[in-house]
């Protein structure tokens, strides 16, 4: 229960991201406010490394260089709903980005990608996929 909690909370906080990037690229600019954002989290990150960390940075010439996409992949992100929250509002961006999430989670776990177990793509998924569709539908102002 506690992990579900957290995701919940995550959640929260990711739909906070749009409108506090957008609010910052207004004032500094749309990709700037993408380098902010994420220097900002590179401090914070690194003070808790210092203080919590438990692993190895030395490490990281060991990874493949796939594993270093997450902040390219994170960086996208960021810009792509700075610039789509002020244009289409928080909740249709952040609606078809979860439907974009769960789409690429659906291949994921069908093709046991990233060392995972696979989770066959069946009809109830396909529902579940199409039902969110359907809030895509309800909720972006046309």
């Amino acid at each position: 229960m506690y992990y579900i909690a957290l995701v919940v909370f995550a959640g929260c906080v990711v739909a906070l991201q749009p409108p506090i990037n957008a609010a910052l690229g207004r004032t500094v600019g749309l990709l700037e406010s993408g380098l902010v954002s994420f220097a900002v989290g590179t401090i914070f990150l690194a003070a808790a490394v210092l203080l919590l960390g438990r692993g190895s940075l030395l490490r990281v010439v060991e990874i493949p260089a796939w594993q270093l996409s997450g902040g390219v992949l994170g960086a996208f992100m960021v810009v792509a709903t700075t610039m789509a929250a002020p244009r289409i509002g928080v909740l249709s961006t952040l609606v078809a980005m979860i439907f974009g999430n769960l789409v690429m989670a659906a291949i994921i776990d069908h093709k046991g990608w990233f060392g995972l177990n696979v989770i066959v793509f069946d009809w109830r998924r396909l529902l579940g996929l199409a039902l969110v569709l359907a809030g895509i539908a309800l909720v972006v102002r046309r």
